[in-house]
């Protein structure tokens, strides 16, 4: 009883002070300043194959391919021979190809001057013996042909001169020095006048390359190295190459190297691996040739066509305006506003897409409009504000449109989402026997007829069934509305909101009650389910903590709080709802669980911890929350980490051992910023395959004993795969699950980086010049 007065005694506290609504900073925010992004795109098609590229003066690209050879500038291939060609290589302006007539060389091909007519006195015969489809070509001051174990030099105007090699040659490379290496079946081998010397016992070398700081880099059957001086790196596997079998190999513009195989690019700076599958970044997987420009844009041919992965120089700030953009153009549906996904009429074409209901417009939109909400706290923004706005006048409609109609449900209870009833009837799909199809494989799922009930209006139909997912949303956003945006009658009615729903919880034994008189079938947070029915155990942790965390906002905005403070210290001294909390997560180890419930846990603490006022429970809450983290530390989750950051500062936990502090340590705040640097542009929902990697490491069966070990996993290093690496849709994503993704006939929006973006900023974790 004590503890109940206590409790009410804090929510008094709370009506009369609130917790502050101001933002909590990381010790010094970190100043994120310009920085390179990648974006992958698909070139203008091209008649050939291409088995060569190279980067030539003024960001123009040279293509040797089986149909010729062609100049790709200002957007646009332009065809310079029709004759079959397999190396192109560039002597200053000149272009100079390796063809199945010879040797041609374009003059002036660099500034728009050349043409097959400019090779006077057509191909120049190569040496004896050269067959042209296996040579090797480099160019600079001197050409260098090889073939077998003959290399010949030619200068311009001048005639072959043939030098004999330490071995059959399998890959040469020359410097900007003039240095020469060459690879044998035994050995790599150096060269700076007429004497070879062995520089590495490399065996299998099939490609060779100097990058732009002098370094040779080989490629091989084992792996990657590069000489630094007198200083030989090997680099497999184990060390973060991702993948094997090199078909080709180019420098990039800053010591970096970039690599072409069967299934992708590989990306290498010294310190960091990036792996580029997929059309998000190439038109077709099978690599044949790769260049860099003098800009960092990579030009990769494939089996298909040609693609760039543009170096883009930008900021977080302007990444958020092109999401933005986007959402304003293509992912608000109806008059209110609710922010989803889109379908694609083609892959990958924007210019003709379709909108549609979503199971979860409380939780899509409800997050939508928080990044909204931090956007106006941190900038005073007011185009933000009005998003804001819109976005809180939406989700207060899935509870208006519930009231009356064909079936009105009880007082409070949300719709899951609307659709137009001048689109076909939901219902014809989502009917009776659907339902008892679904039940066969769940037998808590509800038949429910109609699941589309129409509005008072006509105007719309409402989907039934509502989860906590949808709760979870709309709490988060309502109670972020009221601190950080809503002023005066604005607050009123914001709570009003707030606790209409928070009273049909409590009238209806802490269950949203659908049109049926029946809970839904994921919206129980009663003591006789979660803590009576076995069969609930997987959910008796987060719903315990959920249901308090909707109380608790309840307490934060109404004007008379002791209902809510007394339901929610019944459920903690009479059933446990407290020690329930200490362990939301049900979980054998790292990468288990229900990422819809980590998403729906971690916006719950957010709240549940600014708002608590009794320090007993804080603490409870602070340690369930920084033993949930320890889970999800490894996942690379801005979002996440932003919560137990701004959360957990200061908090400290006491037991029999004594003090234990809870603020997190680790790189989280640097692994937080690279998220947001790399979270890809391209939001087509295109496939990302990478069970095929070798930096992986399966999941243990026990993790996850209903699914293919094979088919989940992380990096070596041991967290999961790079953002701009898998399919992020929402950050309930599984980040864990190596293939993921479809056929391009989607595009997500980008909330999953407006949310942690803004909140970091707010919140002070991240700074911009």
């Amino acid at each position: 009883m004590a503890r109940l007065q206590n409790l009410l005694l804090a929510a008094t506290v709370a009506l009369t002070v609130g917790p502050a609504a101001t933002a909590v900073p990381a010790e010094a925010a970190t100043v994120v300043d310009p920085f390179v992004l990648q974006v992958g795109a698909t070139l203008p098609a091209l008649q050939g194959k291409i088995t060569a590229l190279a980067a030539g003066p003024g960001g123009v690209v040279a293509a040797a391919h089986d149909k010729g050879v062609a100049l790709y500038a200002s957007g646009a291939w332009t065809s310079l021979s029709a004759t079959p060609a397999h190396k192109v290589v560039w002597r200053g302006d000149d272009l100079v190809a390796l063809t199945a007539d010879g040797l041609l060389t374009i003059r002036n091909a660099a500034k728009g001057q050349g043409g097959a007519d400019a090779a006077k006195g057509g191909a120049d015969r190569l040496p004896p013996g050269t067959d042209p489809a296996t040579a090797l070509l480099v160019g600079g001051d001197d050409l260098i042909l090889v073939q077998g174990d003959r290399l010949y030099r030619k200068g311009p105007g001048g005639s072959w001169r043939p030098d004999r090699l330490p071995g059959q040659a399998t890959a040469v490379a020359r410097a900007r020095s003039g240095a020469v290496a060459v690879a044998t079946a035994t050995a790599v081998f150096e060269t700076t006048g007429r004497t070879w010397t062995q520089i590495s016992p490399a065996v299998g070398t099939t490609h060779l390359a100097y990058d732009s700081k002098g370094r040779l880099w080989l490629a091989g059957a084992t792996g990657l190295g590069f000489r630094d001086g007198a200083t030989l790196k090997q680099y497999g596997p184990a060390e973060g190459l991702p993948m094997l079998g090199f078909t080709a190999i180019a420098p990039g513009a800053d010591g970096d190297v970039w690599l072409g195989t069967a299934k992708g690019a590989v990306h290498f700076d010294g310190t960091t691996w990036e792996y580029r599958q997929g059309r998000r970044w190439l038109p077709d997987d099978t690599v044949t040739a790769v260049t860099v420009d003098g800009n960092a844009n990579a030009y990769f041919g494939t089996a298909t066509a040609a693609g760039v992965i543009e170096a883009r120089r930008t900021t977080l700030a302007e990444k958020a305006a092109v999401y933005e953009q986007a959402i304003q153009a293509r992912h608000k549906r109806t008059p209110y506003g609710f922010v989803e996904g889109i379908g694609l009429a083609r892959p990958g074409d924007l210019t003709q897409y379709g909108q549609g209901a979503s199971d979860n417009d409380g939780l899509w939109t409800g997050m939508y409009g928080a990044a909204e909400v931090f956007k106006y706290a941190a900038t005073k923004d007011a185009t933000a504000k009005a998003n804001a706005r819109k976005a809180f006048e939406a989700l207060k409609f899935l509870g208006d449109v519930t009231q009356s109609g064909t079936n009105p449900a009880p007082k409070g209870f949300i719709a899951r989402t609307i659709l137009e009833t001048t689109a076909t009837d939901p219902n014809i799909k989502d009917n009776e026997q659907h339902d008892r199809d679904k039940q066969k494989g769940d037998a808590y799922w509800k038949i429910l007829v109609p699941r589309w009930p129409k509005s008072a209006d006509g105007k719309w139909f409402w989907k039934t069934d509502a989860s906590s997912d949808e709760l979870v949303g709309h709490y988060f956003l309502y109670a972020l509305y009221y601190d950080l945006v809503a002023t005066g009658p604005e607050k009123d009615e914001v709570a009003g909101v707030v606790t209409r729903l928070t009273d049909h919880l409590i009238d209806h034994d802490f269950s949203l009650t659908d049109h049926d008189g029946k809970p839904t079938r994921w919206g129980f947070f009663n003591p006789k389910e979660l803590n009576g029915n076995p069969w609930r155990r997987e959910e008796r942790g987060l719903n315990s903590q959920t249901i308090i965390t909707f109380l608790t906002i309840a307490e934060h905005v109404a004007k008379n709080p002791e209902k809510y403070a007394q339901a929610k210290a019944k459920l903690i001294e009479e059933d446990g709802y407290d020690l329930n909390t200490q362990q939301p997560k049900v979980t054998p180890g790292v990468g288990g669980g229900n990422q819809s419930d980590d998403e729906m846990a971690f916006m719950n603490y957010y709240h549940l911890l600014r708002y608590e006022q009794d320090a007993g429970l804080k603490a409870t809450w602070a340690r369930s929350l920084y033993d949930y983290w320890q889970q999800e530390q490894y996942e690379l989750n801005p979002f996440f980490n932003f919560i137990a950051g701004v959360t957990l500062k200061d908090q400290v936990w006491t037991d029999a051992y004594g003090p234990f502090p809870l603020e997190m340590n680790g790189p989280w705040l640097r692994q937080s910023i690279d998220t947001l640097k790399r979270f890809p542009l391209n939001m087509i929902d295109w496939k990302q395959s990478n069970s095929q990697r070798l930096d992986i490491v399966n999941l243990g069966q026990h993790i996850r004993p209903d699914a293919d070990p094979k088919k989940l996993g992380m990096l070596r290093g041991g967290t999961v795969l790079p953002v701009d690496e898998r399919v992020v849709s929402h950050w309930n994503h599984d980040p864990y699950k190596l293939d993921q993704g479809g056929d391009g006939y989607g595009e997500n929006d980008g909330t999953s980086y407006l949310l942690p973006y803004w909140m970091g900023r707010y919140h002070e974790f991240i700074a911009e010049k």
